[in-house]
């Protein structure tokens, strides 16, 4: 997700949290939502323009099948462990 749908999406998403949660639990939510996406972005990065290792680089292709050869198989974008469990597991 852009950095701008990111911001825009961030104000009407906190007003839902603190309209769910507890102020505490709310501010929680909102802290986690914040840092999972700085650490999302700083992988998506790192994924484009830095030398990855093998096995991410393994991952990386995987995932790119799932999405351009067939995205009915191939899930995984970590590990092919639940592919090999719901039996999805996209061959290369």
């Amino acid at each position: 997700m852009p950095p701008a749908m990111f911001a825009a999406l961030s104000f009407p998403m906190t007003k839902l949290a603190h309209a769910l949660f507890p102020t505490a639990m709310a501010n929680g939510t909102i802290a986690g939502a914040f840092a999972f996406y700085v650490l999302y972005d700083c992988m998506h990065y790192a994924l484009h323009h830095t030398k990855l290792p093998s096995y991410v680089r393994e991952m990386k292709k995987y995932h790119l099948a799932h999405h351009y050869k067939n995205f009915e198989l191939g899930f995984g974008v970590t590990s092919k462990m639940w592919d090999y469990v719901f039996n999805t597991v996209l061959p290369l």
